[in-house]
């Protein structure tokens, strides 16, 4: 029983550790974003075609998306995220932003695309620090409870 203790202790540490790495990844993430997405421009774009991303013995799929700018030039992006399936019908309409005067550098402007990175570290970077503090406390309350 007397090595549970310095375990638990380990352990309490490395989600502690995990916590703070993912809630920092997290923060990062998301001002990544928000500084893409402040002051950038709007477009709607078509999905054209998808792109077979061969991965193992399986094929993902890469949306490319046409849009036109202001000044009339037609540009084709890829998604930034593969996926399984494919998430949007060709035809379908999707939102996309880009930086002022660089339509090149457009992102499909989805929850998914821009933000669900940054919304699952945070989440687990909490859930570790809460985790952690709670395991770190019963191993302190057990550790007290033992002296006596």
């Amino acid at each position: 029983m007397k090595l549970a203790f310095p375990i638990m202790g380990i352990a309490a540490r490395l989600l502690l550790a995990l916590g703070a790495v993912c809630l920092l990844l997290g923060v990062y993430l998301a001002s990544q974003t928000l500084d893409f997405t402040t002051g950038a421009e709007h477009a709607t774009a078509e999905v054209v075609r998808y792109r077979e991303v061969p991965d193992g013995g399986s094929t993902r799929y890469r949306p490319m998306v046409r849009f036109t700018t202001p000044a009339g030039d037609i540009i084709t992006i890829e998604g930034q995220l593969t996926t399984t399936s494919k998430r949007f019908a060709i035809g379908d309409k999707v939102p996309v932003t880009y930086p002022p005067g660089q339509p090149i550098k457009a992102r499909i402007a989805t929850f998914t695309d821009n933000w669900l990175g940054a919304t699952v570290a945070v989440v687990i970077g909490g859930l570790s620090l809460i985790a952690g503090v709670f395991v770190r406390r019963a191993v302190r309350i057990e550790a007290a409870r033992g002296r006596r």
